[in-house]
């Protein structure tokens, strides 16, 4: 079976969850047999050579010019925000690609590459496929409904209410889609799609060694700092939750690291006394140091990535429902979930003050990554729903 990829950035190097997740699946199916390549847009802010384990081409482009989306969001029913990701170099690459590679599926990343379903359809014979990290919708609903400044929070409704009128247009012209949680494709179902669809979380390629101890009260969260809702999540943690830890556990410190963060949250973790690292070099070796894990996401969908590789570390993780979602976890036994910064506070106090608990904690959530969340045998799931395409 030969897979095109359609990526919304390079996957390699794989320094944040979604290039991980997108890295991670081609690789596997690769793996077990499917012949892929992939073809990426390479936007400025996240500029790289285009280089891998797979065949891989990208074109570079500006996703924070303005005129030329403005006028295509004008002019069409595309949102602005998808319309950024929109290149004509891009498509014609594509349609090259479609004629040499000839593929039997058209895996597109991001629901802001769907406008180039048109070109594989018009030249191509492939099955279209999306697979969803998120319902992107949901994410700014999310931003919204917590945004405490009304003016921002008009603006981010506006936004969410576009991207939904185009997402739900979009989604049963496709083949399939390929969610990444069973809450997304619950919620899929919801919104009207007949299409049909298979749950691929992502997985773990190999378990890392735990043989290193943590540093005591040594408190981490990492993800992408260019991400909105994680932006919120380190804006609550630093003002909200990092306090209420502190006054119980004054020994405790915190780490944050993540790709491109901005200068007011470079300043405000500064102000704060917290350890701020800038596109750590080694997730893997950031995440050994941990005590505890924080997920407090407040909006968003899909699954977070270093969420599951912080399980995989054997780290104890707190988390609210939306950080721990899309990973089969059980409070208390494999994950400790909080919604709140005083519930939240208990429970990052509580692991520090039991190492015992946390090596439990730690040590279930390892067990569940290695029962359910194995990176190839998740591949060959999707080859054989493929096959029924």
């Amino acid at each position: 079976m030969r897979i095109l990829l359609l990526t919304p950035r390079l996957p390699w190097p794989p320094r944040d969850g979604g290039r991980v997740a997108m890295a991670r699946l081609g690789e596997s199916l690769a793996a077990c047999g499917a012949s892929v390549e992939v073809l990426s847009l390479n936007p400025r802010k996240h500029r790289a050579a285009p280089t891998g384990p797979l065949p891989v081409s990208a074109v570079d482009i500006d996703t924070d010019r303005i005129i030329a989306p403005v006028s295509r969001a004008l002019t069409s029913d595309t949102p602005y925000l998808v319309a950024r990701f929109v290149s004509r170099t891009f498509r014609e690459l594509l349609g090259a690609t479609l004629q040499r590679f000839a593929p039997d599926v058209v895996q597109i990343e991001s629901p802001f590459l769907l406008p180039y379903a048109q070109t594989v359809r018009a030249q191509s014979r492939a099955r279209v496929v999306l697979r969803s990290l998120n319902v992107e919708f949901r994410i700014w609903e999310g931003l919204a409904r917590t945004e405490r400044n009304p003016l921002r929070r008009l603006a981010l409704s506006l936004v969410a209410a576009l991207l939904r009128a185009y997402e739900l247009q979009q989604m049963n012209a496709l083949d399939a889609i390929v969610p990444i949680s069973r809450d997304d494709a619950a919620d899929f179902l919801r919104l009207g799609c007949t299409r049909p669809m298979h749950v691929v979380p992502c997985g773990i390629a190999s378990l890392p060694d735990v043989d290193q101890a943590p540093e005591p009260g040594r408190i981490v969260f990492i993800g992408s700092l260019d991400f909105r809702p994680n932006q919120q999540t380190v804006s609550w943690i630093v003002d909200e939750l990092w306090p209420r830890v502190r006054e119980r556990a004054p020994d405790a410190h915190l780490a944050i690291a993540g790709s491109a963060p901005p200068a007011w949250l470079r300043d405000r973790a500064r102000e704060r006394g917290v350890e701020l690292h800038a596109n750590v070099a080694d997730a893997d070796a950031f995440l050994r140091r941990a005590s505890v894990v924080l997920a407090p996401l407040f909006a968003g969908g899909g699954m977070r990535i270093k969420v599951l590789e912080a399980m995989a570390h054997a780290k104890p993780v707190v988390a609210t429902a939306i950080g721990a979602g899309g990973i089969d976890v059980d409070d208390g036994t494999d994950i400790l979930l909080a919604e709140d910064a005083p519930s939240f506070a208990d429970a990052v106090v509580r692991l520090l003050h039991d190492p015992a608990l946390a090596a439990r904690i730690g040590a279930a959530a390892r067990a569940k990554v290695v029962a359910r969340y194995d990176s190839d045998a998740l591949a060959r799931g999707l080859l054989r729903f493929y096959e029924t395409l």
